[in-house]
């Protein structure tokens, strides 16, 4: 799709806003994706998280206890921390989604108001 100098683009504004944060919170964020595409979304890790408590089923109370007390909820384990980050980052494309969709129909509308003014003055021109 060919580019308009008043159309930005939701990636250029994701991209500015990365810009400017600071080193350690970039860095904290890419660290945060990365765990969160490559150990929190696997399928390892589902595993892990829904067998572990059915494999100590057997064993002795203080072990489920434990177990209990650790993980609490495999989907709060698991999950949630997935799940959340995907949805702020979907969140962040949406909110520059609709901040290009909002500069692109000011500049339709600004195009609209211009070309009236024009047909308008051809019009009072032409009836003179």
């Amino acid at each position: 799709m060919n580019q308009h100098h008043a159309v930005t683009h939701p990636n250029e504004l994701i991209n500015e806003a990365k810009q400017c944060e600071k080193k350690i919170a970039r860095l904290n964020d890419h660290l945060i994706d990365w765990l969160t595409d490559h150990i929190l979304a696997s399928r390892i890790m589902f595993n892990l998280a829904f067998i572990l408590p059915l494999m100590v089923l057997p064993l002795p109370d203080w072990t489920k206890v434990l177990l209990a007390v650790i993980s609490s909820n495999w989907i709060q384990w698991w999950a949630l921390p997935a799940l959340q980050r995907s949805q702020n980052k979907a969140q962040a494309r949406q909110d520059a989604k609709a901040d290009v969709d909002h500069k692109a129909l000011t500049h339709i509308a600004h195009t609209l108001d211009l070309q009236t003014e024009m047909l308008k003055s051809l019009k009072d021109g032409v009836s003179k």
